[in-house]
């Protein structure tokens, strides 16, 4: 690290949606986003045919902010990840993903939401624009593309409880972090978790059984862009199943008692499957495709009874 001589740094990764790149850096780099604060923003490649790169050169020649661009071509988010955190010269480091587009104040938000409360990481909500228009017909309030807690300012979010209020779990997706207290050693971010998007998960568990502090920031929208392929029921059944095999797999790797944990979470991915299984023969859902609730259900219990299986990537062009 190279000392805190700026507010906060903001990283994002890309590997392979430059297209989306585009549409989030041109937003980072408003007039309108940070406000007084002094940061940076450092774009990190995880493609080997380094693809962002003539983009994050043209936006840095134009815009004359600080925009830097790495590359590390290793397939590994946590590597990307990493080398962000050694790059960046912020006590803050926020992450946003290369879908998500910051509304006006965001990184104004989330730094003035450390500052006055003396947390260790700043969450805010990710609400989707769809490029079809509106949200699918078998969703139509949107729910299952948002993640919004719906919680008043500065509301403490509890580990494994408000940590995953809903069925809404957090991520490094707007966020950011104190790096004196979350980020430091060689390996913030876990490499070993790092191979199928479990990795901010796992950081998370781990930094709350360390007795961090995290809050929730409602002024601090991004809004993340919804292409059709990932707005299908299938990508959404996939995503939810993995995100609970991701759940499942960090719980029990910083558990104190991972034989318990094991058979705690085995029990409720059994239950979780059996109820809505029941729900959906008993609702007619079988029936058509107007709702995916208690197909939804029954994923996120499958990826619970399946944590030992390889997770992966999703595949979203496939998808």
């Amino acid at each position: 690290m190279n000392g805190a001589e700026l507010d906060a740094s903001v990283v994002i990764l890309s590997y392979d949606r430059v297209h989306l790149l585009e549409r989030t850096l041109r937003a980072a780099l408003g007039d309108d986003v940070a406000g007084q604060v002094r940061h940076e923003i450092i774009v990190v490649d995880n493609h080997p045919d380094r693809l962002a790169e003539a983009l994050v050169a043209e936006l840095a020649a134009h815009s004359g902010r600080r925009l830097r661009y790495l590359h590390d071509a290793r397939r590994n988010i946590s590597i990307v990840r990493n080398l962000g955190i050694k790059a960046a010269h912020g006590r803050y480091v926020a992450f946003i993903d290369d879908d998500e587009a910051p509304q006006p104040g965001w990184l104004n938000e989330l730094v003035a939401c450390l500052d006055r409360t003396g947390a260790d990481a700043a969450f805010g909500p990710k609400l989707p624009e769809f490029e079809a228009g509106a949200p699918p017909a078998w969703d139509p309030e949107a729910w299952n593309f948002t993640c919004d807690f719906r919680e008043p300012p500065d509301t403490e979010l509890v580990m494994f409880g408000r940590l995953r209020r809903r069925g809404k779990g957090l991520g490094s997706g707007n966020a950011i972090f104190r790096v004196a207290t979350c980020l430091q050693g060689p390996e913030p971010f876990s490499v070993a978790f790092g191979d199928a998007n479990g990795e901010d998960t796992h950081l998370l568990f781990r930094l709350a059984l360390e007795g961090r502090r995290f809050v929730w920031c409602p002024t601090a929208i991004v809004r993340e862009y919804m292409e059709r392929t990932r707005s299908t029921p299938g990508y959404i059944l996939t995503r939810m199943k993995r995100g609970s095999q991701h759940y499942a797999t960090c719980r029990i790797a910083t558990s104190p008692t991972p034989t318990l944990t094991r058979l705690k979470i085995t029990a409720l991915g059994m239950a979780q499957w059996a109820v809505h299984a029941l729900l959906f023969a008993g609702s007619g859902e079988w029936l058509g495709e107007r709702s995916y609730r208690h197909r939804i259900g029954m994923a996120k219990g499958l990826g619970k009874l399946t944590w030992r299986a390889p997770i992966g990537f999703i595949d979203e062009r496939a998808a």
